[in-house]
């Protein structure tokens, strides 16, 4: 055989064999080239595995995610036959080593590499991501350094989030435990997004080190021992340089709430690129390359060749290649073998058995020296301010409370969510659409079963001179006052994430796609991730106050005055800003002169939407305004008869609007600035905010009624009994908004009852 592994021609599909370049325990990649010319890996299934339904049903879904994902720092699919004999992959060649090769080879990376590294990791992971994809084996054999950047591969446990089938053994997991995540390997999770994001952080440890920081450097270890660690003990971070220390702490931690997104994996990239010496080409680019190759080898996209966690060190050369020594897929017994030992058997992948944090610890004690290494019959592992402004509903008509559930009310007083000072609110918490978060001002924030009204957590934000801002939920956090200013909350327990800093709290609050707005005193707006601490930027008009904000997508609607102001000029000024706080506008924009006073209704991507006030303050309103965002032009439209409204923003800049003589409006103010149609509902007294859900509109009078109208014409669907709760203080103010969770509806009186029906 030739010097480099060059073998016979030897065909797979339209592919001409060239040589092999490496292997793996589930299948050998060799180099070949297509009829027209073009160099790919071509991945080609061990005959003990292709015909095992369970391993064929794996690289179908290897192959169909891989598929799916494109990117500058992902390995392209070229073509496959995952029902051929033997089933093939081809993806587009990447010369160069792994990281693995690299750093086994040449040392830890420099500083500046490996910081390059991290932010096109975090790109890779944003575009694997955004397929609704976890690749869940990010590992320093999976990294190939390419010249023009990093190259992720092996998909072959990924798994898609919406994916429920588990293509498992009960009670195993495919990984290797220095880069896996706590909850990959307790379960004590759901396995997604973040576990990528601890794995990206044990990479890039390693790359900086030379090592994983569960594994101590230069010692091969009990598997047992490592994962004890990775779920009980802190990194060794002793020997990560200090500009990269931030960065691979955050993402190391052991609650995936607490770990940044990829976006700021990308920031923090950036300013450890800031702090270290050398070139200053931004991350990801062709400057922060060629990563040094390594001279023994290359490893080729799709296979494990190497995870620097020290358990395969023995099964290495000198210069870093293993031997291989492999029987050929069916039909390529005649291919000889690369260089190194002819007798070696073939490696398989490793399941880890998936166990709890308790049996981690018993385990790692009492089994010394013993791991699960299974066979190959087994299958593959499984493993407000919401940006819609002060009057925009949360509801959901798509999710349903998996639990038992029959009517139940509790007392708001007697729970302590009720204060004197406004009535309290509730909202969905979590995606099941089992849950909800009940609150309002100086009063407790609790957790609520959505099936029967029990309790499931609570906090108490501090006393306070004035109201403090209501809760802000998003899908990974609850952000509630705390002493310091703002503390997350995690939804699934109240335990607290982490704090952020604001020194003055003030009573505004939004969120953007990617950001965290707060006040802080009367004149200043900060902005933080919505994933950590982390603070983005900010915003201030010295001597005028803030008195409203919302927010849609990536930009925020703020309104300010001048304070102790009574005079032309005075009044409101309105300032677009993106998701960091800088403006958008080239200058404030006035309110228009035949508008005395408006209230924040909600936005959508085209527009911000209004209630009109009475030149007095108080809240009768003769119209709905629609301020463009671009051309930052107003449209007014007139009601039929003013109004005490309580408004909601639904589809297509359709307003909907409630009053305090059970009229219901729809107004047109994204079209024609028309009103679409007024219903008389027989709502007592003062209405609640609508509730837009299903087609529906769903509000409540102040007797406690539920009224359902269709949001097509007005036509009313259907009304309940009267509700009037507990006498207390409030019971003539507007009642909240009801909350719609799948058949069911959540509301919330005047009289401090919170009940919970399944209408007729």
């Amino acid at each position: 055989m030739a010097e480099g592994g060059v073998v016979p021609p030897r065909r797979v599909g339209e592919y001409l064999l060239e040589r092999r370049l490496g292997s793996g325990g589930m299948g050998v990649v060799y180099l070949a080239r297509s009829t027209a010319g073009r160099t790919v890996a071509l991945k080609v299934v061990r005959p003990e595995y292709a015909g095992d339904e369970g391993f064929r049903a794996r690289f179908r879904r290897e192959v169909a995610v891989a598929r799916q994902v494109s990117g500058a720092f992902t390995a392209a699919v070229v073509d496959a036959d995952t029902e051929g004999d033997p089933p093939w992959l081809a993806t587009l060649h990447v010369p160069g080593g792994s990281l693995a090769d690299r750093v086994q080879h040449s040392g830890p990376l420099p500083g500046t590499q490996t910081a390059r590294l991290a932010a096109q990791l975090a790109e890779a992971l944003r575009d694997i991501h955004r397929q609704g994809i976890v690749h869940r084996d990010l590992k320093p054999g999976n990294v190939l350094l390419a010249q023009d950047g990093v190259r992720v591969i092996d998909f072959g446990i990924s798994r898609a989030l919406a994916d429920s089938r588990r293509l498992t053994e009960h009670g195993t997991i495919l990984g290797s435990p220095p880069f896996m995540a706590p909850e990959q390997l307790t379960a004590r999770h759901t396995v997604s997004e973040p576990a990528d994001i601890f794995a990206l952080g044990t990479v890039v440890a390693y790359a900086a080190t030379g090592h994983s920081p569960f594994a101590p450097r230069g010692t091969v270890e009990d598997p047992l021992a490592i994962a004890y660690r990775v779920v009980h003990e802190e990194p060794d971070l002793h020997d990560i340089p200090p500009a990269l220390h931030t960065l691979i702490s955050s993402c190391l931690a052991k609650q995936p709430h607490r770990r940044p997104g990829v976006e700021t994996v990308l920031r923090l990239a950036g300013a450890a690129l800031a702090r270290l010496p050398g070139d200053s080409a931004g991350p990801g680019s062709a400057a922060a390359l060629p990563f040094s190759s390594p001279a023994a080898g290359e490893t080729a996209a799709g296979e494990d060749d190497g995870d620097g966690d020290g358990d395969d060190a023995d099964d290495r050369t000198a210069g870093g290649a293993r031997p291989e020594a492999v029987t050929p897929p069916s039909g390529l017994a005649e291919l000889p073998p690369g260089p190194g030992g002819a007798g070696d058997p073939p490696r398989r992948r490793r399941r880890w058995p998936l166990v709890s944090a308790a049996a981690v610890t018993v385990a790692a004690v009492a089994t010394a020296g013993v791991w699960a290494v299974w066979g190959a019959s087994g299958a593959a592992e499984d493993g407000d301010g919401n940006g819609a402004g002060p009057a925009a509903t949360e509801t959901s008509a798509t999710s349903s409370p998996a639990a038992a559930f029959g009517p139940w009310e509790r007392d708001l007083l007697e729970l302590g969510v009720r204060d004197i000072t406004e009535n309290p609110r509730c909202r969905p918490l979590g995606e099941d659409g089992d849950r909800l978060l009940c609150y309002s001002g100086f009063a407790a924030t609790v957790a609520l079963d959505a099936s029967d009204g029990s309790e499931l957590w609570r906090h108490n934000p501090p006393r306070s001179a004035f109201t403090l801002p209501r809760v802000l939920i998003t899908p990974d956090a609850v952000f509630s006052p705390s002493p310091a200013g703002l503390v997350a909350l995690d939804p699934d327990d109240g335990s607290e994430l982490w704090e952020i800093d604001v020194p003055a709290l003030g009573q505004s609050m939004a969120r953007t796609d990617s950001s965290l707005v707060v006040q802080n005193g009367d004149s200043a707006l900060r902005f933080h991730a919505l994933d950590s601490p982390e603070r983005l930027g900010g915003f201030q008009v010295p001597g005028r106050y803030f008195t409203q904000l919302m927010a849609h997508g990536s930009r925020v609607l703020a309104e300010s005055r001048v304070a102790g102001g009574d005079f032309p000029g005075s009044g409101p000024d309105l300032t677009l800003l993106d998701a960091a706080g800088r403006p958008l506008w080239p200058e404030p924009l006035r309110l228009p002169p035949e508008a005395q006073d408006l209230r924040m209704i909600g936005m959508d991507g085209e527009a911000a939407y209004f209630d009109e006030f009475d030149a007095d303050g108080l809240p009768v309103s003769r119209g709905v305004w629609r301020l463009g965002l671009t051309d930052r032009s107003w449209h007014r439209t007139e009601l039929p008869e003013g109004s005490e409204p309580r408004s909601a923003l639904g589809e297509n800049g359709v307003v909907y609007a409630t009053d305090g003589a059970g009229r219901l409006t729809a107004v047109d103010a994204a079209g024609d600035g028309g009103v679409l149609w007024t219903a008389e509902t027989g709502a007592a007294g003062p209405s609640s905010e609508p509730a837009l859900a299903g087609g529906s509109i769903w509000f409540s009078g102040s007797d406690g009624r539920l009224h359902r109208v269709d949001a097509s014409d007005g036509t009313p669907l259907w009304s309940g009994e009267p509700h009037e709760g507990t006498p207390g203080p409030g019971s003539d103010a507007f009642p909240p908004a009801p909350v719609v969770l799948g058949d069911r509806v959540y509301v919330i009186t005047t009289g401090n009852t919170l009940y919970a029906t399944r209408p007729g």
